[in-house]
């Protein structure tokens, strides 16, 4: 019994170790046919930009992703072997199983067989049988020799079930060792083809050294043309920030007001409320005053009277005095929208947040907490495509030549290729030039996309993550691209690449 239950816990794990390599390497290839893509266009755009010749550092980029692309496609494939090899050890080791299991089954089945063949005559078996002391004796002897023959048959089932399962591992070892044979020609041909890139990169740098004055040029435009964008990109938040505290000094004032007009009416409703009092004592007063005059009436005597009365008359309160008691709930409430205006300051939200005056609406704190909680996932403003420019400064190795970005180009291939808000915000401005650039305000951060051939939107558009804002226009390069920036409410550049999520 424990023999048999140490089997079946032996089958499991091999059956759950195979599931989970069919995985793994259902996930690695997964993972070259994405790479091999992503080489397709990159050879696509290469093919495109050599067209023009009209590049700088571009091509070295292109060059360089290049590179990476086939070497992680070389790691994946190296992965992708080591599991094949791990199969392979495997497969060996169930066939070799397989074979001890088929020898030990195929010798025991002879011996029986021999052992049958030895005692093959009619008369052992009847002798066997009336050899028997009682007949219970016999009848467990005919039991016997059934459950004897039956094991004969179960053996050669088994030997057939061993033959069956040996020849199904001998199948899977053979299809993978071909598998394998297949992976390490891929892997050939990309280590092959990773040093014709690599020499590819040397002639590209080389030319690129004995055209360094001509890219120097190249670079000093495009800088220009990212600072002219950087003080656009400033002047619009500064703008932002004016119209934002302009806005926010209207919201303190009316609440200024709004507090001035409760107390005065708060003053007002106490004055009412002593001069109630008033009226109300003089009231009691006169009742007081009354009873008592009715009281001497029938003695008094008719001058006493008129005394009496004149004292009681001069003591009566003015007539208009009550009615200003009911002007107490004219105007109790102040205005419900102007108290609402002071709802922001108690925001839970804001609670350990440094105070910026971009966020001092519900609409923009919520923006900006959006764009926060997203950062790292927000999608790319393209479909497709990949980096061309990265952020930050890009130089060529062997020259004095640099480039510095604020953001990062992407380059895709196709026509007519959208470009795409990242996060719901307002468009602050549209910008037309050589091309046109749109910047939108997600709270306190700014988003900027630029080389832009047509545009899609206007200023105070409101934008969700996906609208379309425009089209990418041609670059420098020949190819479709587009300049990609992300901004905090001081100016200062971010790097988009810790804000968009991976591809």
């Amino acid at each position: 019994m424990l023999k048999k239950l140490f089997v079946c816990i032996i089958l499991c794990s091999t059956l759950w170790v195979c599931s989970y390599g069919q995985q793994t390497r259902a996930e690695i290839q997964q993972e070259q046919k994405s790479l091999q893509k992503e080489l397709n266009e990159l050879n696509e755009t290469l093919s495109q930009v050599r067209q023009t010749r009209k590049l700088s550092l571009r091509e070295l980029n292109l060059l360089e992703k290049k590179i990476k692309a086939r070497q992680s496609l070389i790691e994946s494939i190296n992965d992708e072997m080591q599991d094949l090899n791990t199969k392979i050890t495997n497969y060996n080791a169930e066939v070799q199983t397989n074979k001890k299991q088929l020898d030990t089954l195929t010798t025991k089945y002879a011996e029986s067989l021999v052992f049958a063949y030895k005692n093959r005559s009619k008369y052992n078996y009847i002798n066997f049988l009336f050899s028997s002391n009682t007949f219970n004796e016999a009848l467990r002897r005919v039991a016997y020799l059934k459950s004897y023959r039956a094991y004969r048959e179960t053996q050669a089932d088994n030997i057939k079930k061993a033959q069956a399962a040996l020849r199904a591992n001998i199948a899977k070892l053979e299809s993978t060792k071909s598998e394998k044979r297949i992976a390490a020609g891929q892997q050939n041909s990309q280590l092959t083809a990773l040093q014709s890139d690599r020499n590819e990169k040397d002639s590209a740098i080389s030319d690129l050294k004995s055209r360094e004055g001509e890219i120097g040029k190249e670079i000093a435009v495009n800088a220009a043309k990212r600072r002219k964008l950087q003080e656009v990109l400033r002047q619009v938040i500064r703008k932002e920030i004016q119209e934002a505290e302009r806005k926010e000094r209207e919201r303190q004032q009316r609440i200024a007001k709004a507090k001035e007009e409760e107390e005065r009416r708060a003053r007002i409703a106490e004055q009412q409320r002593v001069l109630k009092e008033r009226q109300d004592q003089l009231a009691r007063d006169k009742a007081a005053a009354d009873a008592a005059a009715a009281k001497k009436a029938n003695a008094a005597t008719a001058a006493n009277d008129k005394v009496a009365n004149a004292k009681v008359e001069n003591n009566t309160p003015p007539a208009n005095a009550a009615s200003a008691a009911d002007n107490s709930t004219a105007s109790a409430d102040a205005p419900k929208k102007i108290r609402e205006e002071q709802k922001p300051e108690e925001n839970p939200q804001r609670m350990g947040r440094s105070y910026n005056v971009l966020e001092s609406t519900e609409k923009t704190l919520t923006q900006s907490l959006d764009f926060e909680k997203d950062r790292g996932h927000l999608p790319w403003p393209v479909t497709g495509g990949f980096i061309s420019g990265a952020y930050g400064v890009q130089s060529i190795p062997g020259t004095s030549l640099k480039e510095v970005n604020d953001g990062i180009e992407i380059t895709a291939t196709g026509g007519n290729i959208t470009v795409k808000s990242v996060a719901s915000g307002t468009v602050s401005v549209v910008i037309s030039d050589e091309t046109y650039a749109v910047i939108v305000r997600h709270g306190k951060y700014f988003t900027t996309y630029s080389n832009l051939k047509d545009v899609t939107v206007q200023k105070g558009d409101e934008v969700k993550a996906g609208t379309i804002v425009g089209h990418m226009a041609t670059g420098i390069s020949g190819v479709s691209t587009v300049f990609f920036m992300v901004t905090d409410s001081q100016g200062n550049p971010l790097n988009p690449m810790t804000w968009i999520s991976g591809r």
